[in-house]
């Protein structure tokens, strides 16, 4: 298969390596980190990714999924554990969400299509710095005036009275925080309050676990109409896919473009195949057509984090490390032969492909 790139979607040069680990094995390596017994195996990777970290050969980008499982960890000290292991290790790099690699895959399909939108999307880093990055968002803490809205940034640091260079570390500081506060939360003392104020760690996984939801009840239609499983089933779920995942950001390009999905995809055949370009439509489709041609898999919401993750890194970094079950999957489905990238099951075998 040819995949379509979205030149709008700019990649790091290599080397280094871009290498992504689920939370799975970011807890193995804070038990090593924190020299706990279970931990003690994986000691030497630990020390084989921050030595690949310091001599520029690896980079070890987290996802916004990783934020949103950790925040569902209960135990303050297990949060930080991983969150002194993965900012030892990744240093809060990150790759940018599923959706914006979306957006730019679809771009780069109704270009091809129908043509340049007039007011084209502006260009984004696939690799870059801190949480907000890693949700899609602008970031970087900027100084902003109360009564009238203002950004004063540049004023205040003209100010500081060390200097704009002791203005910068300020921010840079507060950026560090940032980060840490956001991956490790708050405390045990500091809970209380914070959900006075209506602080919810759960809210961001409702959504997750209604996208698990609907993928139970799409078990019961296949399940009702057999031959759908044995005959179509990747033409369902695709159909799902451009539904639920990609309907907004489709509509949106071509409504810029002023046509309609009737004139951009005139044949049903066509169609199908112009999707499967989209490496990150791709990777999601695949898995979940594999998983539903089971009918007894157990859909779960660390289905749906695992499928987010690896369609947003899989076609786009160089070694992903997930479980079991996900790195079979993806193997057996052709997966990582077509996107030539080193696909782990086992953390231990990660110092060999560094």
């Amino acid at each position: 298969m040819t995949y379509l790139w979205p030149p709008t979607l700019r990649l790091p040069a290599r080397p280094p390596k871009l290498v992504y680990l689920d939370l799975l094995h970011w807890i193995a390596l804070s038990k090593a980190n924190k020299s706990r017994p279970d931990g003690d195996q994986f000691k030497d990777v630990l020390k084989s990714c921050v030595e690949a970290v310091k001599q520029g050969a690896a980079v070890f980008p987290i996802s916004d999924a990783i934020f949103m499982e950790v925040a569902k960890i209960g135990p303050h000290r297990q949060r930080r554990d991983l969150r002194e292991v993965i900012e030892l290790v990744s240093r809060y790099m990150v790759v940018t969400s599923r959706e914006v690699v979306a957006e730019h895959e679809v771009e780069a399909l109704l270009d091809r299509l129908v043509g340049p939108r007039p007011d084209p999307i502006n260009e984004m880093d696939y690799l870059d710095w801190g949480v907000a990055r890693a949700f899609g968002k602008v970031g970087g803490l900027r100084v902003i005036r109360g009564d009238d809205g203002a950004d004063i940034t540049e004023e205040v640091r003209a100010r500081d009275p060390g200097g704009p260079n002791a203005f910068d570390r300020k921010i840079a500081w507060a950026e560090l925080e940032l980060n840490r506060r956001t991956l490790e939360g708050p405390t045990a003392e500091e809970e209380p309050e914070l959900r006075r104020e209506g602080w919810d760690p759960m809210a961001a996984m409702e959504v997750t676990a209604q996208r698990a939801t609907q993928e139970i009840e799409q078990v019961q239609r296949f399940n009702t109409n057999r031959a759908w499983r044995l005959g179509h089933l990747r033409d369902v779920v695709m159909a799902r896919e451009v539904l639920i995942e990609i309907n907004e950001m489709l509509s949106r390009g071509l409504t810029a473009r002023d046509t309609t999905v009737e004139a951009a995809f005139p044949d049903p055949e066509v169609a199908r195949h112009a999707f499967d370009v989209m490496p990150s439509f791709d990777v999601s489709v695949s898995l979940k057509t594999a998983y539903h041609r089971n009918p007894a898999h157990n859909w779960t919401p660390n289905d749906i984090y695992d499928i987010d993750a690896l369609a947003s890194t899989l076609p786009y970094c160089d070694i992903v490390l997930t479980d079991k079950q996900a790195a079979s999957t993806v193997v057996q489905s052709g997966l990582s032969k077509r996107f030539e990238a080193v696909v782990l099951p086992h953390l231990a075998d990660l110092p060999k492909y560094l």
